[in-house]
């Protein structure tokens, strides 16, 4: 007779016997993603940005602006700040890069706000960049939202918010 095993669960109490944990949300592809857009921006590489984004991906940066396509926005931000990776420290911490599936965040409620929410299937990862040490503009905002879309190549940027605007 072969083994019954229990309905698969996000999370449980193991304290009555087996507990079938369901697969985690697919966070590494989403850490993965993250790193590879930072790792373009410190190449200064649309094109490696470009391999990251779903068709069509747009940028949002604040109250009173439109959407914009992120290869433009981040090109013109390449053209006018230095983001080379040469003795700059990396741009995030990997243990401040949050995760979150549509679901998690209506768990969550009203305790923490973002200006992106995710549909279902979709994945928001929310980043706080660092800035370099030293004198002179900011490079970044102080919150970069990342919606990760299911496409045909996989999971890619679809929509980005970051309030900044160059100096």
């Amino acid at each position: 007779m072969a083994a019954v095993w229990p309905e698969a669960a996000t999370e449980g109490d193991t304290s009555s016997g087996v507990l079938v944990l369901a697969s985690p949300r697919p966070q590494r592809a989403a850490r993965l993603m993250v790193r590879g857009f930072f790792a373009a921006v410190q190449h200064e590489s649309v094109a490696d940005m470009n391999a990251l984004l779903g068709d069509g991906a747009t940028i949002s940066s604040g109250p009173g602006t439109s959407p914009e396509p992120v290869p433009k926005v981040w090109a013109a931000r390449f053209k006018r700040l230095d983001y080379g990776a040469g003795g700059a420290k990396i741009p995030f911490r990997d243990d401040q890069l949050g995760v979150f599936t549509s679901d998690e965040l209506a768990q969550l409620g009203g305790a923490r706000r973002y200006e992106l929410a995710p549909a279902p299937g979709e994945i928001l990862a929310v980043v706080t960049p660092r800035e370099r040490a030293g004198a002179g503009p900011r490079h970044f905002g102080r919150r970069i939202e990342f919606i990760l879309g299911p496409t045909d190549d996989g999971l890619r940027i679809v929509r980005m918010f970051e309030d900044f605007r160059l100096p």
